[in-house]
């Protein structure tokens, strides 16, 4: 079993110990936020934990009702503007807390009267005791160098500050999922496995969901490319209407997202038009009509709502964690990388 497996399959103690370790400093976090009258969020993040920063992001646009941006870096370490953040909350996420982008950009928020938090798995981090406020991940040491337990941690966190600044409670009991994670995996690891393998040769493919599984659609792409060296693009049903469309033919490749929600129908009418050009579409779906027009499935469990990404994101980092075994790729050293990547 690989690291990055095993890592994967201990995804929900990590959503334990964030729950345990941070039900004080989120609520000071609120409070701090709501004192000051805060009518903006900006986030700072590079891949999986922008791919969090994602699903914070619709958290709190769905149920608190707050605007929430997405900063690039190179405004502050390239262009050298100085953006006045002081009527913001900058929220950085980054699993190691050293890259020099966010570092930067958290200095100007600072320096410009921001309330600044970061979110990272090393409280000893430069960036950690650089804002004023810290959500320790108490992931653990994760030793492969893909993302893994701490992306599921990192939802986590994301869930609960979500939740404590928005004005009406979600309705998802954070504690209840460990054990619904757990029972996931116990009770679909082997299908997720074989349908791993039966797949093995898709490449070159696109993802497609919305909604709350955004996150997870980039996420899977991500980990496609960096642990199976397979090429992905994700995109939202809505989006690929506008144009990406005209590059389905026959065979093309479509990984469809399609949890029972709001946008069922949505997802069977794109199942069905993609189906109709010749396209090979597989599916992680709870959706009969979707299932059956696809060329392979995994039957996923009804996850209605905000829990819905943490089982998908089971479901589908497994299902990278199969596949790069399939391919006789070491997915704990993937080419050209590292742990720690440093940008600016």
């Amino acid at each position: 079993m690989s690291i990055m497996l095993n890592e994967f399959l201990s995804a929900p103690d990590a959503v334990r110990a964030v729950v345990t370790n941070n039900k004080k400093v989120i609520a000071s976090i609120a409070e701090e936020f709501k004192k000051r009258g805060i009518t903006n969020i900006t986030t700072v993040a590079r891949g999986t934990s922008d791919n969090a920063a994602t699903y914070f992001k619709y958290i709190v646009e769905a149920i608190g009702e707050v605007m929430v941006s997405k900063f690039t870096p190179s405004i502050t370490t390239v262009y050298g503007a100085k953006v006045n953040l002081s009527n913001n909350m900058v929220l950085a996420i980054s699993q190691s807390g050293m890259s020099t982008d966010t570092l930067m950009v958290m200095q100007n928020a600072k320096e410009t009267g921001a309330l600044t938090v970061a979110c990272t798995n090393n409280p000893e981090s430069p960036l950690a005791k650089m804002c004023d406020f810290h959500i320790d991940l108490k992931a653990g040491e994760e030793r492969s160098v893909a993302a893994t337990k701490t992306y599921v941690a990192q939802l986590s966190a994301m869930y609960m500050l979500g939740n404590a600044l928005s004005p009406v409670s979600a309705k998802m009991n954070i504690s209840e999922l460990p054990p619904l994670l757990d029972k996931f995996v116990k009770e679909n690891k082997d299908a997720i496995k074989a349908f791993a393998e039966e797949n093995k040769d898709i490449n070159n493919f696109i993802v497609m969901t919305r909604g709350l599984c955004q996150t997870v659609a980039s996420e899977l792409s991500l980990k496609a490319m960096e642990a199976c060296y397979k090429f992905s693009r994700p995109f939202s049903t809505c989006e690929f209407m506008h144009g990406p469309i005209a590059i389905v033919e026959e065979g093309t490749p479509i990984v469809m997202l399609a949890p029972d929600s709001e946008f069922t129908e949505e997802f069977v009418a794109m199942t069905t038009r993609l189906s109709l050009l010749g396209a090979k579409v597989i599916a992680f779906t709870d959706i009969k009509r979707v299932a059956d027009m696809c060329a392979s499935s995994i039957k996923m469990p009804f996850c209605r709502g905000m829990n819905t990404p943490f089982v998908y994101t089971m479901a589908t980092e497994l299902f990278i964690a199969y596949l790069a075994e399939a391919l006789g790729i070491n997915a704990d050293s993937p080419r050209n990388m590292k742990k720690v990547t440093i940008t600016k």
